[in-house]
């Protein structure tokens, strides 16, 4: 075993490391861009755009697998628009920082095992987060890339350190090993140098935990992303363990304490791993997993999600059968994950983010879009006369109502107490001012029944178009002119629906 050394000397060690490569300028600029909160499309284009080969993979990445879009995107613009600005700078500083540092010459590391372990934790780690609806899945990806960085640091400062390790030792036998040796393991110091690179804190500090990430708040957004690459991790070791059920048995242990997932959605992060691996394999140019590998972890997967919640299913048949199920449960879940559940609409999370798209859609494409804010007229009335439940009642009846009253691809989602929101894509105002008419009248004319009695009541909708000629600077602006117009039916003698063009 090496010399024990000094944690603070190997610090210093480390960053003066001539020929340790740091980020590229590319990746300079990209890192510097993802620190600034005004971050804005035209920068993030002209960033990405100086490297060719960059801007062809992540023009590929957004019309692959890991983005399932319907409509292809045909240039970097559009590819930013369905990626989104961070994910997209995510991404490319992968790209970036893979092919610096894979231009290193090992000393007592396998390289090329080192990066197909490196690339798989780091896509595992994405599908748990997806799996998981962490949010922030691309930031996740690049912390398990980077998440062992510390080990081609150590190679290159200590000669031979790693030497005195048996071949095939295990990344838990690395950890003790390098503790031994130095009082820390290699997350310490690959944290060290991702915060010398300037990366986000977040990035390091989920590399820094990824061996322990219960010492992070579970609540923070480093804690999540700490747990998204340790379990991204222990999944890659699983692959090439000797008893691969066991270790993947583990796996879904750790998942369930460390993200609450359930067997079915282990299962289900396992299966989108192997889904993304094929398209990480040709952006990253390098084999990942073995194909005979990748179906035998499949297999196991599933065989592990059916004797620990299947009873043991043996049969084909009976497999399949209870594999639909779980889909059609999977797909029930994330349904409900978007829907408010006392009235079913959309919630207000949801919502959110879907008028984001709609938005940022429009503004690129040149698209209209109308916002409907809908308010019902003296709720509070109903409340006092029929009670809480009553209310409850006709507030499920009114989101059913203006369900009905909409277009297929308009979407009502609830606001808050009392009131909705319709978004109603490529609606210019004519249109928009139909299907307020069409609830106005729908909601007046329905008697909604309660267990406390028949009730009726009427709404106002205050309603905002964006179109070319008409802009709002951002989503927000476009609620609040609704909701000026909102409040100028109310203020009209409600019942009515009012525009803001019109104001």
């Amino acid at each position: 075993m090496p010399q024990q050394l000094s944690p603070r000397d190997l610090e210093i060690r480390l960053k003066a490391q001539v020929d340790f490569p740091s980020p590229s300028p590319v990746a300079a600029e990209i890192i510097a861009l993802a620190r600034d909160p005004d971050i804005e499309m035209s920068k993030v284009a002209h960033a990405v755009g100086r490297d060719p080969a960059m801007t062809a993979k992540i023009l590929r990445i957004a019309n692959s697998a890991f983005y399932a879009q319907k409509r292809p995107s045909q240039n970097l613009r559009q590819a930013l628009v369905v990626i989104g600005l961070n994910a997209a700078l995510t991404l490319a500083l992968s790209f970036s920082l893979l092919s610096s540092l894979r231009s290193l010459r090992p000393q007592g590391i396998d390289y090329p095992r080192f990066w197909r372990r490196a690339l798989l934790a780091a896509t595992a780690a994405r599908a748990f987060s997806a799996v998981a609806r962490t949010g922030h899945e691309e930031d996740w990806f690049l912390a398990g890339l980077l998440q062992d960085m510390g080990i081609l640091a150590l190679d290159r400062a200590v000669r031979d350190f790693y030497a005195g390790l048996p071949p095939g030792a295990g990344h838990a036998e690395w950890i003790a090993y390098e503790i031994a040796a130095l009082g820390r393991d290699h997350a310490a110091f690959s944290a060290v140098l991702l915060k010398s690179w300037h990366l986000p804190e977040k990035l390091w500090l989920a590399a820094e935990h990824s061996h322990r990430p219960e010492k992070l708040d579970a609540r923070s957004e480093a804690g999540v992303g700490a747990r998204c690459v340790a379990l991204g991790s222990e999944l890659a070791e699983a692959v090439v363990a000797d008893d691969r059920p066991a270790a993947l048995e583990r796996v879904a242990g750790q998942a369930q304490r460390l993200l609450g997932l359930r067997d079915e959605q282990f299962t289900q992060a396992v299966t989108l791993v192997l889904q993304l691996i094929p398209e990480a394999e040709v952006l990253y140019e390098t084999s990942i997993i073995d194909p005979d590998d990748a179906d035998a972890l499949l297999a196991e997967a599933r065989e592990l999600l059916a004797v620990r919640n299947l009873h043991a299913l043996q049969e084909v048949s009976a497999l399949q059968a209870t594999a639909s199920v779980l889909l059609s449960r999977t797909e029930e879940l994330e349904d409900a994950s978007r829907r408010d559940p006392l009235t079913g609409a959309l919630n207000r999370a949801w919502l959110d983010r879907l008028l984001d798209r709609e938005f940022t859609q429009a503004v690129i494409f040149g698209r209209t879009l109308s916002v409907a804010h809908v308010d019902l007229d003296h709720f509070k009335n109903i409340n006092e006369e029929y009670g809480m439940q009553a209310g409850d009642q006709v507030l499920r009846s009114c989101a059913q109502v203006l369900q009905a009253s909409v277009r297929g691809s308009d979407q009502v989602a609830r606001f808050s107490g009392k009131e909705f929101l319709v978004l109603l894509p490529g609606a210019d105002a004519a249109v928009a001012r139909q299907v307020a008419q069409r609830m106005l009248e729908a909601i007046r004319d329905t008697a909604h029944v309660t267990d406390a009695g028949t009730v009726r009541l009427t709404a106002s909708i205050g309603l905002a178009t964006f179109t070319p000629q008409q802009r709002f600077p951002n989503a927000q602006a476009l609620l609040g002119a609704a909701d000026h117009a909102l409040y100028a039916a109310t203020l009209r003698g409600r019942n009515r629906y009012e525009c803001f063009e019109d104001l």
